[in-house]
């Protein structure tokens, strides 16, 4: 093992422990961790597995296909996160409707 596969392997354990603490109270997100550190550790043990991968996949280099899924993903947590924003945008519209509507009901009450 070289040194940066050690430093990569410290670092994808130290986040996923943090990952873990952050996601404590959720099962499936824990194990969706424990996937994608297992296969973040054997693609940085065994690096010519992406290669060989993506020849299969008819992708030139395996830095490539790294490179293709990451903005994959990326564009699906920015979606997550954009549908999670619009709806915390409309649960606070309906608080504040509430609030006033509660509100002009107790001041016309007077």
């Amino acid at each position: 093992m070289t040194s940066i596969q050690a430093i990569l392997i410290g670092c994808l354990v130290m986040a996923a422990i943090l990952g873990s603490f952050i996601f404590r109270a959720r099962l499936m997100y824990r194990l969706v961790g424990l996937l994608l550190l297992l296969t973040a550790v054997t693609l940085v043990l065994f690096p010519d597995a992406t290669t060989a991968l993506a020849h299969m996949l008819g992708v030139g280099r395996g830095t490539d296909l790294l490179l293709y899924f990451s903005l994959i993903a990326g564009m699906y947590a920015i979606l997550l996160l954009y549908l999670r924003i619009r709806d915390l945008e409309r649960k606070i519209t309906e608080q504040v409707r509430a609030m006033a509507v509660r509100d002009a009901q107790f001041s016309g009450s007077r």
